[in-house]
């Protein structure tokens, strides 16, 4: 059974995610925390298989909490979920960019949702939204899908993205979701969630090594 870290500003909303948790049989909810200090000790002392941290805490944000994870100073095997609310978009944007690992919109996801983004984050997948697709497409660069420099040079650079993951991000930038691609396809979302994780950490790689900044907003 894994267990799951809490870091939730709003103890109601920390509340219910316990509940849900519980009440799937499938977690070991530790007790919440609604602090950046407290998150770090708990991640160092307890390292959970998940985090779901809210954007906003008491004493900072989440991506204080996700860089010190990332950092090399603590294990980083912990997955990050952040939970997010309409309208925070530079700051998930950073908290991508800093290390996250996937997100959950508490004002329009249904709490099956919830739990299925938990599970989707330690299995290796993330969930995207047309803004993010059309952020990442800028990001990497337009090249058209098919024109290569170098396919050997390509296919050994993590830092670029393959054909298939530059097709993905204009379909989901157009306004696809994963789940809708997934039936088109004839594949499982399964496949699609975790290329959209890859590609995150494609930019997460491409940002340290070059010390770029994807600029939101």
């Amino acid at each position: 059974m894994n267990s799951v870290l809490l870091a939730i500003h709003n103890p109601a909303l920390a509340e219910r995610w316990c509940g849900l948790l519980r009440g799937s049989g499938q977690w070991r909810v530790l007790a919440p925390v609604r602090s950046v200090g407290t998150a770090r000790r708990s991640l160092a002392q307890l390292q959970p298989a998940l985090l779901v941290c809210d954007l906003r805490l008491v004493d900072g944000t989440v991506v204080d909490v996700v860089r010190t994870l990332r950092s090399g100073r603590q294990p980083a095997d912990t997955q990050v979920l952040v939970q997010t609310y309409c309208g925070d978009d530079d700051l998930l944007l950073q908290a991508l960019q800093a290390g996250a690992d996937n997100f959950v919109n508490a004002e329009t996801d249904s709490p099956a949702e919830w739990l299925q983004h938990a599970t989707d984050t330690v299995s290796g997948g993330a969930d995207i939204a047309p803004w993010i697709a059309h952020r990442l497409l800028e990001h990497f660069g337009a090249r058209p899908v098919g024109q290569r420099r170098c396919v050997i040079e390509d296919l050994a650079n993590p830092l670029t993205l393959t054909d298939t993951e530059r097709l993905l991000l204009l379909k989901l930038s157009d306004g696809y979701r994963l789940a809708e691609l997934a039936r088109v396809e004839g594949v499982r979302p399964r496949e699609l969630t975790g290329r959209v994780r890859e590609i995150y950490r494609k930019m997460q790689w491409q940002l340290r090594a070059g010390g770029l900044a994807l600029q939101a907003g």
